[in-house]
């Protein structure tokens, strides 16, 4: 034979297969594209230089690895399809004479040639687009100076690399596969469907038991340290309830509909029913694949949307003030505090507003039958505390102009966005009568978490205020020293931000302890961080909505070729052509749909938990997360609905071919 016998043959089977192998080759160059842009952004430099730049890093080196991993498993899945229609061709080559090593030495250089142009064409693709990418994730992150992109040898060499290894192991599965079976199972494998499989009550058993109990988590989590803590105990849940059940229950379902005679033997119905029962098994996984895909592109793209569109008010949630300062050493007279302000604004060119000083205390206990517990093991827990925030009816009275009087024992109480109408304040061991309950505060809250109730506690005197706070803390005070300065800024953007700096700088002099928080210098960490989360979730986004598309393409060929000589002999027997498209439309329309109703419904059973996840980045507007969600499933369903449309043209051809 000659030496260019094996390299030509391989390449005119990829010419010959071009159908089935051109959607791999374009899924594998946008892949190997996709983890080249995100391993270069991750690996700029001028990243570290920039606001935000850690937490972002951290998510883009976390994209990273996520989409590494999918690669390796999307070309495997991929592979497994068309290793499949072709075992039919490769035992046909053992019938003629080639060897299995023959075989293997074909199958090289296919390999060889598909890793050539993947690898190439995705280091061009991503080189080409990777800085349109990279300026539209400056975009989102508000950053208004472009960085240097740069082309790194290093991220091309290891981009090269992972795709270089991925092809190797499929290279030996392939061959390993050949070199397992003799000639006649490969000659007759394209055409091996699944046995009509029994009803599996066991697997089906175990499959609303899983899916019992991944819905039940997500509906029964009350905070959001238990969603964190049982959010992926639910998604495995799902995820094993959801494959059991297509496999097992959909036999189970089907097989009833064959039992319903009135039902099962209409032409259309008798066609889709034994035809999808029969390769139930194979199809049932594939199903399972799509439906979970789909589910994550829902729930990946619409918490991102939502965690970006919402950054702001998030932002205010968090930082109630422009500018809030912790005074806690008691040597540090006040007025020392309002002259460093005054002087840096003076010279930054900003006006402060709506200034106030006070003193405070805050404490935190758990909410027990209308009163408030401090016990330590209790705070230990996942449940979240309610914060209190104390402040003396002086502080109260200046800053509200007011003149309230309160004796031994008694408060003013005001619960910050919740209810409260109790006479009596019971908080650790203290119990207090509740003189009045205010309908408004002069102050805002700030909480450690959003979804964490708060409340102000105006108090008799800071001695009263010193005695509760030792009463129900692990660390008492000696001196009361706690003093806050908060207040509002007016001024440019860059006027802002030199005035938040120079103000830390000049804290940092008075070497007293002091705690310090501003809203512009966080500002940019928050836009790195929301807006890195964005785009991550629009990369696996589209990475997952090209696997479903590419699962599903990949089925209707494979379903396609399957249902070829059986649609033949139901014409040869008196179908018309108008039912064999009827009975190809509903087929196509029951199994394809399947799994994207399934998706929704996991969606709904997990939405309050998602809730309670986003919360923990205190988004707490559900109203603006259930829009996002409605969109991006009507977006989504537009989308696999074009893609169904045009797989189904495919199957059809396929099916009607020659007939």
């Amino acid at each position: 034979m000659s030496s260019l016998f094996f390299p030509k043959l391989a390449l005119t089977n990829l010419r010959k297969n071009k159908s089935t192998y051109l959607p791999y080759l374009l899924s594998g160059i946008f892949s190997e594209a996709a983890f080249y842009t995100m391993q270069s952004i991750a690996a700029n430099p001028g990243l570290n230089d920039m606001p935000g730049a850690q937490p972002l890093q951290v998510i883009l080196r976390m994209g990273t690895i996520v989409i590494g991993i999918f690669c390796v498993i999307l070309l495997f899945y991929t592979n497994s399809f068309l290793f499949k229609r072709r075992k039919k061709e490769l035992g046909l080559y053992s019938i003629l004479g080639l060897q299995k090593r023959h075989i293997a030495a074909t199958l090289f250089f296919e390999t060889l040639y598909t890793a050539a142009i993947t690898i190439v064409g995705g280091l061009l693709f991503g080189l080409l687009f990777s800085k349109a990418v990279f300026l539209l994730l400056l975009n989102l992150l508000n950053f208004p100076v472009a960085l240097t992109f740069t082309v790194f040898p290093s991220v091309i060499a290891s981009s090269a690399g992972l795709f270089l290894g991925i092809f190797l192991l499929i290279l030996v599965a392939n061959t390993m596969r050949v070199s397992l079976v003799n000639p006649i199972e490969l000659l007759r494998g394209g055409q091996t469907g699944e046995k009509e499989p029994k009803t599996n009550w066991p697997l089906t058993i175990i499959g609303i038991l899983m899916l019992g109990l991944g819905y039940g988590i997500a509906v029964s989590v009350k905070s959001p340290l238990d969603a964190l803590l049982l959010f992926f105990v639910a998604v495995v849940a799902v995820i094993i309830g959801t494959y059991c059940l297509f496999v097992a229950g959909s036999v189970t379902l089907l097989k009833a509909l064959k039992r319903n005679k009135k039902f099962y033997y209409q032409p259309e119905h008798f066609i889709s029913v034994s035809g999808m029962l029969y390769r139930m098994k194979q199809n049932a996984v594939g199903l399972g694949n799509i439906c979970i895909l789909s589910t994550m592109v829902l729930v990946v793209v619409s918490t991102t949307v939502s965690l970006y569109l919402g950054q702001e008010n998030t932002l205010t949630n968090r930082y109630p003030h422009d500018i809030s300062v912790l005074v806690s050493d008691e040597d540090f007279a006040p007025g020392k505090v309002d002259e460093i302000i005054d002087d840096i604004a003076a010279k930054s060119g900003v006006t402060l507003v709506d200034r106030k000083d006070y003193r405070s205390l805050m404490t935190f206990a758990m909410e027990r039958d209308g009163a408030f517990d401090s016990d330590p093991e209790l705070m230990q827990g996942s449940e979240m505390p309610v914060q209190f925030e104390l402040i003396p009816v002086e502080d109260y009275n200046r800053l509200t102009g007011e003149n309230k009087a309160l004796g031994p024992g008694e408060v003013l109480f005001y619960a910050d966005g919740w209810q409260f109408d109790d006479s009596v304040l019971r908080l650790g061991p203290r119990k207090y009568g509740i003189k009045e309950h205010l309908d408004s505060f002069p102050l805002k809250s700030g909480r450690y978490l959003a979804t964490m109730k708060s409340c102000f506690v105006v108090m008799e005197s800071p001695e009263a205020m010193k005695d509760l706070f030792n009463a129900t803390s692990n660390e008492p005070l000696t001196e009361f020293q706690m003093h806050y300065f908060v207040c509002d800024t007016e001024g440019t953007e860059e006027a802002q931000m030199a005035f938040a700096r120079q103000l830390r700088e000049g804290l940092l002099t008075t070497e007293k302890a002091f705690s310090y928080d501003n809203r512009a210098l966080n500002t940019q960490d928050w836009y790195g961080m929301y807006g890195g989360f964005l785009f991550l979730g629009i990369f696996l986004g589209i990475l997952f909505l090209m696997a479903t598309a590419l699962i599903i393409y990949y089925k209707q060929i494979s379903e396609g070729y399957d249902d070829h000589d059986r649609f033949q002999i139901m014409q040869k027997v008196g179908m018309s052509r108008k039912e064999v498209k009827k009975t190809i439309h509903r087929q196509i329309l029951t199994v394809f749909f399947l799994p994207i109703v399934v998706a929704v419904i996991h969606v709904a059973f997990a939405f309050g938990v998602i809730c309670k996840l986003l919360s923990i980045f205190y988004l707490t507007d559900v109203g603006l997360f259930l829009l996002c969600t409605i969109g991006v499933i009507i977006a989504f369903f537009v989308i696999y609905a074009i893609v169904y449309a045009l797989t189904a043209k495919t199957y059809y051809r396929l099916v009607e071919e020659n007939n």
